[in-house]
């Protein structure tokens, strides 16, 4: 019998995320790059040297995971559209420590740093996430010895 793990969803928050990446959100201790006073304030909030990028559309419908993947090559941006439902970023930096896996409400725009561990979850009505990456992003996966899904609380 597989046993399931279920993860408290934690706030998206720039401390809580840190070790993962950065919500794409000025902080404010940020400042414009460009500035136009009563008009827009332009911010590079992260940026990352490649040799090209390709964006994805992502729907997710499953609400348990055995599995991560992760790109040790390429950070990965994850951008919830507001077309519908909710989705949890499951993320680990050692997916081989048993307490290592944390979920995270995506309510933000978040870049996952290289080398991170991470599977989505759908909470509500199947969500759709704006995925940016490398062109030449290379996959690893880790089977989980467990099935993981989320307190939806």
């Amino acid at each position: 019998m597989i046993r399931t793990k279920i993860l408290g969803i934690h706030v998206l928050s720039n401390k809580a995320f840190a070790p993962y990446g950065r919500i794409l959100v000025p902080t404010s201790e940020e400042s414009p790059e460009t500035s136009v006073p009563d008009a827009f304030d332009f911010y590079i909030v992260y940026r990352a040297f490649s040799g090209g990028w390709q964006l994805g559309y992502l729907t997710v419908e499953t609400k348990e995971i055995d599995r991560l993947e992760c790109h040790s090559t390429t950070p990965e941006a994850f951008v919830p559209l507001p077309l519908r439902g909710e989705a949890v970023l499951v993320v680990s930096t050692d997916p081989n420590q048993e307490n290592s896996l944390h979920a995270f409400r995506l309510t933000k725009p978040v870049v996952l740093n290289a080398g991170v561990w991470h599977n989505v979850i759908h909470l509500v009505d199947g969500p759709a996430i704006l995925i940016i990456e490398n062109p030449d992003v290379t996959d690893s996966y880790h089977e989980l010895p467990y099935i993981v899904r989320c307190n939806e609380k």
